[in-house]
């Protein structure tokens, strides 16, 4: 019994993994475009960052996005 029940949850994860994912709100579209513009212009500023070891490049980044109207509580959503 808890074999079938355990093919069954496996078979439901396989069909969720398979659907399309659903269209990016307008929202969501605004603060990706905003994301590739800040993460260009704090790599022109501040040189790359790799793995967040650059803090020049992340406030530089942060400033940016906060200039879109991206909130920080925005940002640790998406990122953090």
């Amino acid at each position: 019994p808890g074999r079938g029940l355990l093919l069954g949850a496996l078979a439901a994860l396989a069909l969720c993994a398979c659907a399309p994912p659903r269209p990016l709100t307008f929202e969501e579209q605004e603060a990706y475009m905003a994301k590739q513009q800040c993460s260009q212009e704090a790599t022109d500023m501040a040189g790359p960052s790799w793995g967040g070891e650059n803090p020049y490049w992340t406030d530089y980044f942060v400033m940016c996005m906060n200039r879109f109207g991206i909130s920080d509580a925005a940002l640790r959503r998406m990122w953090y």
